[in-house]
């Protein structure tokens, strides 16, 4: 039911270029300006008014409580922890520690907005104005509670009776009854949001795994994870600067084709990263080559009861931990983002390596430590957007590329939920002759542990399994710019088109 549900938020508002979506993107653009614009970390108090016009509010309430959530948002943007201003303190404190090429983020990374959080309803039954006073009442019959009453003629449900059996919902002839469900809440597959004592929203950090799919699917923007856009920009600058010091590396995870619309083809998109100021831009499915092979190799040494793919490291966490007498059936391989940086610091050990993708998760996975050697700083698809358009590069200007052949199709088709899986079973089968591997995956971290319960439940016994936190795979990312049914299309267009077909 869980995965049902953030599959439907998903479908509603994904692709759909919202209020929340232009104040994000607005404030992620205006943040990089300021720092190409050589601005002192003392002029940052002047820095939302470029994003908010006092006197005439938008969405909220009031112009102050603008200020406020768009200040708050500026900080994790900055990528520096949230200060609420209940705290007595202003939200510009520290904020010149932002002011580097240096990473400065850490946990948490996902944060609730206070100040912006509407304190919707965690899980209601209601009726709603439909309601016609009906003399049939079926409602009423079919409810196993006695929940519901007719105080004035209209229904109503008693919240402490009723067990949310949806009956109700089911048999009322007018569709006058209906399940509200909290959206951040209802995105999260692992159940780490609740709400405080005050009825905010409130993130149980040691239950969540950085999926970040609340922060996508609050239609009032009250969630929001840190950026290290700023550190970003910054190492950009100063290699302008020293274009013969150390070399920026952009790695790109293959979720990456049609991001920006369908008429800029992938070699449109390579190309406005390097002029940026990196200095090799390369595909992170060339990671995910490396990572089949060996998982293939793992596969046909055998592999406990099953082998459980370990490119999402949300997946992996939450498998984990709900799981645990399953864990050692997921693989401890390093994701394709890890596999490409050890490929660059071969030959370049002093690389600064820059992965770009539609995952907060990898943010948190570059934290820990066997990773924070070869990934310097995380950057989304969305606030890559904002790169381009500080500095100026406009993609469809773009009228050359150079090819890119870094990966094989199986490689690249690691975006979209089953490739992982799809592209093990055929390396399996070409190099070791296994076949008639039993194969189950899912989409959505709720999806993902219901696999996992009928697996140990022995309902199902798959040889391979394979999760992915976002619908539809990482083309369903909250980095993402794309709808996902538009982002899979193409990943599969440009897989097809690759020189190399295969990684065997």
């Amino acid at each position: 039911m869980k995965g049902y549900g953030v599959k439907r938020i998903f479908e509603r508002m994904r692709g759909i270029y919202t209020p929340v979506t232009d104040l994000r993107r607005r404030l992620l653009m205006e943040t990089v300006q300021f720092i190409i614009e050589g601005k002192d970390p003392s002029e940052i108090e002047s820095l939302p008014f470029n994003i908010i016009e006092m006197g005439k509010p938008a969405y909220r309430c009031c112009s102050y409580r603008e200020l406020s959530i768009v200040k708050q948002r500026l900080r994790l943007a900055f990528g520096l922890p949230l200060i609420e201003e209940r705290e007595n303190m202003p939200v510009s404190r520290g904020i010149e520690r932002a002011f580097t090429s240096e990473k400065i983020i850490d946990v948490p990374l996902v944060n609730v907005i206070r100040a912006a959080c509407e304190k919707c309803p965690e899980d209601e039954v209601i009726v709603t104005d439909k309601c016609q006073s009906c003399m049939a009442h079926p409602c009423s019959i079919v409810c196993p509670r006695n929940a519901i009453t007719f105080p004035e003629g209209k229904a109503h449900i008693d919240q402490d009776k009723c067990i949310k059996c949806m009956k109700c919902v089911q048999v009322c002839p007018y569709s006058a009854i209906t399940r509200m469900v909290r959206p951040c809440a209802e995105a999260c597959g692992v159940g780490a949001i609740d709400s405080d004592e005050e009825g905010f929203a409130r993130i149980d950090q040691k239950v969540c795994v950085s999926c970040g799919l609340c922060t996508v699917s609050c239609p009032f923007g009250a969630i929001s994870d840190k950026s290290e856009i700023v550190q970003v920009t910054f190492s950009l600058l100063e290699h302008d600067e020293n274009p013969l010091g150390q070399k920026l590396y952009a790695i790109v995870a293959p979720s990456f084709t049609g991001q920006f619309g369908n008429k800029v083809t992938p070699e449109m998109i390579f190309e406005g990263i390097g002029k940026l100021g990196f200095d090799r831009v390369m595909e992170v499915a060339y990671g995910a080559d490396c990572d089949t092979v060996l998982l293939a190799g793992t596969y046909s040494a055998g592999h406990g009861d099953f082998l459980g793919t370990s490119c999402c490291p949300s997946w992996v966490m939450a498998a984990r931990a709900s799981f645990p007498d399953l864990a050692e059936n997921i693989t401890d391989s390093y994701t394709p983002m890890v596999e490409t940086a050890k490929k660059i610091k071969e030959t370049d050990a002093d690389a600064k390596i820059i992965f770009i993708g539609p995952c907060i998760a990898k943010k948190y996975e570059a934290l820990t430590e066997e990773v924070s050697e070869y990934i310097d700083h995380v950057l989304t698809f969305e606030e890559l957007a904002a790169l381009f358009v500080a500095f100026g590069i406009d993609l469809m200007s773009i009228t050359d590329g150079h090819p890119i052949n870094d990966a094989s199709a199986l490689g690249r088709g690691y975006a979209n939920a089953g490739g992982v899986g799809d592209a093990i079973i055929k390396t399996v089968e070409n190099r070791f002759g296994i076949s008639d591997i039993q194969f189950e995956r899912a989409d959505t971290l709720a999806d993902c542990l219901e696999m996992l319960k009928r697996i140990k439940k022995g309902e199902t016994s798959p040889n391979l399994v394979e999760g992915m936190a976002c619908p539809g795979g990482c083309v369903g990312g909250p980095g993402t710019l794309a709808s996902p049914g538009t982002a899979s299309r193409q990943v599969t267009r440009f897989a097809e088109a690759g020189v190399l077909k295969d990684n065997v």
